[in-house]
């Protein structure tokens, strides 16, 4: 029998060159390249080819090709949005994670997997200080992962409220109450749309000028509303870094009779592990379900997210454990771990070994060191801009991110001036923010999640910034 596993390593090992050059290259080249999407097209579409290429030919095109549109998102200089780098070891575990192939919802399609997912899921737990014994599902991201959290408060309050919605559907079923803070992100109004709660009843609680939800017009809204009822908080407010009073939001819950409470922690969870940050999420370990992103300040390769449930006979049941094809019914009686249990996925990769590699290459010390670097830079970033006349940090910088606005004057002038400035510094290539905004305001978001990111990464980037505001504020009349 001829087999022909060995035509792999030649294809490999031109993808090893070029992913390494292009690492490498990560320093210095720009953050965003100009090239247009037509221009992409004539490099990288063409006729459906009719003939095969040597393995080692498309790599070499395909990498040449692709480059003029890559964004260096992996860089230390990327600052916009909410999107880290790589640890170098979850990198090298995701190469193995594709050549192993694994399918990795069953125990039996994958022991190896299983056993490594399970072990960085209690790893994870540990860290953050959270429920010993909550239900790890590894998902393609936060939004999969607050999607799998909404439909397992939504079947538990139902349940609670003595409904089988499996069973019976969401027709004739009682509402769902739904309470978020005023700063919900768009994924969690997604997830709502997706699964049949809607977001036209969404009641919308008011936040602080730091961003954060507060409890007494929480207790207020309770007060006012019976029957089933699921509560959002954020770990990590997007444009502010902001963490939402989680002792006291979980009090009022409490209180309800019928409530879940489900905390967004895509970007900020990971600040529990950290001494000098896990004051922040005092009180986390008492929400029903969390969400976070791998590939976000925990700098895993894409894709990778994180669902947390306190409870996991509550997760298994959601997804449906029970209702598995005959030819299914042997692995599932296996008393292993079987991540389908926590997750919607019947087909996946195993999106925790880079986890596990990771918290094996660092350590809890290496963990906590990045977290900490992150946020000293972001108040490193913001003190040298608030010393600036006429930039404006809008927010306690409490964590890794936050929102500036440039200019004096009038609204309408501040928010057209500080978009001019971010699009410059886009432009020019060396650091990338982004807009957002803040109650209304345009803004400069500024956010720190990269591994590789340095103090004079930071230093060069505000001179750079502040370079931008003064050719913008000298072409921008004050009339605007």
């Amino acid at each position: 029998m001829s087999h022909h596993f060995k035509d792999y390593r030649g294809s490999l090992e031109r993808s090893l060159e070029h992913a390494t050059s292009y690492l490498e290259s990560l320093d210095e080249r720009p953050v965003a390249k100009e090239i247009t999407s037509q221009q992409l097209r004539q490099l990288i579409a063409g006729e459906l080819p009719q003939q095969g290429l040597a393995p080692e030919r498309v790599i070499d095109e395909m990498a040449y090709a692709l480059d003029a549109g890559l964004v260096a998102s992996g860089g230390p200089r990327f600052f916009g949005y909410a999107i880290g780098g790589t640890f170098p070891a979850a990198l090298a575990a995701d190469w193995l994670v594709s050549a192993w192939d694994q399918n990795v919802p069953y125990y039996v399609s994958s022991p190896a997997m299983a056993v490594a997912e399970e072990t960085a899921a209690e790893w994870m737990v540990e860290l953050l200080g959270l429920t010993k014994g909550s239900a790890v599902g590894f998902t393609s991201g936060a939004q999969e992962a607050i999607y799998t959290s909404l439909i397992t408060a939504r079947n538990s309050l139902l349940e609670n409220a003595g409904w089988d919605v499996a069973t019976k559907g969401l027709y004739g079923a009682p509402q769902v109450n739904v309470v978020v803070s005023d700063q919900i992100h768009s994924t969690i109004k997604r997830a709502l749309s997706m699964i049949g709660l809607g977001i036209e009843t969404i009641v919308k609680v008011p936040t602080d000028d730091n961003l954060r939800l507060i409890p007494q017009e929480l207790e207020r809204v309770l007060a006012d509303i019976s029957g089933p009822t699921l509560v959002c908080a954020q770990a990590g407010c997007i444009d502010s870094g902001a963490f939402d009073p989680f002792d006291e939001i979980a009090d009022a819950v409490a209180k309800h009779g019928n409530a879940w409470l489900h905390v967004d922690g895509a970007i900020g969870l990971w600040a529990a592990a950290s001494d000098k940050q896990k004051h922040l999420l005092k009180g986390i370990e008492r929400a029903d379900s969390i969400d976070t992103d791998g590939h976000k300040w925990f700098n895993m390769p894409y894709d990778c997210g994180m669902v947390i449930v306190k409870d996991p006979a509550k997760i298994t049941s959601a997804m449906g454990g029970g209702n598995m094809g005959d030819y299914l019914n042997d692995a599932m009686d296996k008393p292993d771990r079987n991540a389908i249990n926590f997750g919607i996925a019947a087909s996946r990769r195993a999106r925790g070994l880079p986890v596990y590699a990771a918290f094996k290459s660092l350590g809890k010390q290496g963990i906590v060191n990045h977290l900490d670097n992150c946020c000293a830079l972001a108040k490193r970033m913001a003190d040298i801009l608030r010393e600036v006349e006429g930039v404006t940090i809008l927010n306690d910088v409490v964590s890794n991110r936050f929102s500036a606005q440039f200019g004096t004057g009038d609204v309408e002038y501040r928010n057209e001036l500080t978009a001019r400035v971010v699009h410059r510094l886009q432009q020019d290539g060396y650091l990338y923010p982004s807009t957002s905004g803040y109650k209304g305001l345009k803004t400069m978001l500024f956010s720190v999640l990269n591994y590789h990111t340095s103090i004079e990464d930071i230093d060069i980037s505000a001179n750079k910034i502040i370079e931008a505001f003064n050719i913008e504020k000298a072409l921008l009349p004050q009339s605007v």
